[in-house]
């Protein structure tokens, strides 16, 4: 059976959100960036960002590189092929974030870090008949 392939672009509002469940084949590498690539990304994003006198809405779109997942469009489980080391980053420099946001701010940035599971939800769905 062939594999269809397409590729799309997507904000990082919606990479870090229900749409996606990230997961990390036993295949792949570990975590290896280090404090220098790290701050590379950061440094390559607040330049992005400018001195803020823009609006983030006005700005053009920042390519941030690609990541290849293995993933079915009708569910969010996806197995990431490569892009890991950014996706990584990106959840610490969320994480970094969240820790220096007041408590009603932290509280947003934890939905992007990760969804707070809901314990009784595929019992419901088999009560119900789903």
């Amino acid at each position: 059976m062939p594999v269809a392939i397409h590729a799309t672009e997507k904000s990082l509002l919606k990479v870090f959100s229900n749409d996606f469940a990230f997961s990390i084949p036993a295949y792949q590498r570990p975590y290896a960036w280090t404090k220098d690539q790290a701050s590379e990304l950061l440094t390559d994003l607040l330049s992005f960002l400018g001195d803020g006198s823009e609006a983030v809405t006005d700005t053009n779109p920042y390519f941030l590189g690609s990541i290849v997942l293995i993933k079915d469009e009708d569910a969010p489980e996806a197995d990431v092929v490569d892009g890991q080391q950014r996706l990584t980053t990106l959840t610490i420099l969320l994480s970094v974030l969240r820790s220096l946001a007041n408590s009603e701010s932290a509280s947003e940035f934890t939905d992007y870090i990760y969804q707070r599971g809901k314990r009784f939800e595929d019992l419901m769905c088999g009560l119900s008949g789903k």
